[in-house]
């Protein structure tokens, strides 16, 4: 089953339609713990990921302490859920990053700091889903 579902999605992080970017590649083995879930609808990681899409996610620190540009992450600000993509990571005494909808023009607004950020997604499956809703795309 799991080499069906590795066959099925991609994972795409890095998106430039103008470069070839080599796609990461994440060896995750049968028994890794990881969470499965879908998102809710406001266009702005489309069209990576859309609504009924499955993400994968791992709230372990191996993926979360090593977050890079590009990587995609869920973070918690305001009791609200975001998935994005990272597109700045830097150190101002403390680590933080910034982060970006694909479909959207403009980075976030928000610094996010190591503290805020729930999970990392190691994945996605483009398919119907079963999950419940738990990262709201940002707008």
């Amino acid at each position: 089953m799991w080499e069906l579902i590795r066959a099925l999605f991609q994972v795409f992080k890095s998106g430039n339609p103008t470069g070839n970017v080599p796609s990461p590649r994440y060896d995750i083995p049968d028994d890794y713990e990881f969470l499965e879930t879908t998102v809710l609808n406001t266009n702005s990681m489309e069209p990576l990921i859309d609504v009924g899409h499955t993400v994968l996610l791992s709230d372990k620190p191996e993926f979360i302490d090593n977050l890079k540009v590009g990587d995609i992450i869920i973070w918690e600000i305001e009791g609200r859920r975001i998935i994005h993509s990272v597109v700045e990571v830097g150190n101002d005494g403390e680590w933080y990053c910034r982060t970006k909808g694909l479909n959207l023009n403009q980075r976030d607004p928000d610094i996010i700091r190591r503290k805020d950020i729930l999970y990392a997604v190691l994945g996605v499956y483009w398919s119907k889903s079963k999950y419940s809703l738990t990262a709201e795309i940002g707008d």
